[in-house]
């Protein structure tokens, strides 16, 4: 047999095992998302922090709307849900998601500004934070910004008696946990 009909099969082989070890070494981004909600954006704990107060376990749905090559967190809207007794319906919570973006949204009435470094701003309903500058270039966003938005559900506003400042508190908590694991995930911490 001629040796020259060997290479090729053995270049074969050692791409395989270099791209089997590739996909099978851990990641921050791989570790975050396995152990963590939302494609590894929030713990447990922090997830139950905006709640309606009417009971039932803590449930999460991650919904896919985009382009299947494309990386998940941007086509990802994840749906925080307290599920009902008696079989009705899940009762929403908030939902979280992170788009890419070459412009910022005003903040809306009554937000208040993140300081410390941090860039976007947090409100009873709704909140928006940029993850770190380096960030969209990691995740390969082809946008200047990634902003992550919380939106909280009426029923978690009207459970804390519209205390704002008791919202503004947890909502804060939720989105910059969230900013801060996407960050560790891809690596580009301010």
């Amino acid at each position: 047999m001629n040796k020259k009909y060997l290479v090729l099969p053995a270049v074969l082989v050692v791409a395989a095992a270099v791209l089997a070890a590739a996909q099978l070494w851990p990641s921050p981004l791989k570790e975050l998302r396995a152990q963590n909600l939302c494609l590894g954006m929030l713990t447990e704990k922090t997830a139950g922090l905006l709640y309606d107060g009417k009971g039932g376990r803590l449930t999460v749905d991650e919904y896919e709307s985009g382009k299947s090559g494309a990386d998940p967190v941007f086509s990802t809207i994840c749906f925080v849900n307290r599920d009902a007794e008696g079989g009705a319906a899940d009762r929403p919570q908030y939902t979280v998601d992170a788009r890419p973006t070459d412009t910022l949204n005003d903040p809306v009435q009554g937000a208040t500004r993140l300081s410390g470094g941090r860039s976007g701003w947090v409100s009873p309903r709704q909140s928006e934070v940029q993850l770190p500058a380096g960030c969209p270039k990691e995740m390969k966003a082809g946008a200047e910004y990634v902003t992550v938005t919380l939106k909280v559900a009426p029923g978690v506003v009207v459970a804390e008696n519209w205390d704002d400042t008791a919202l503004v508190a947890a909502s804060r908590t939720v989105v910059l946990e969230a900013v801060d694991n996407l960050a560790k995930q891809y690596d580009c911490k301010a």
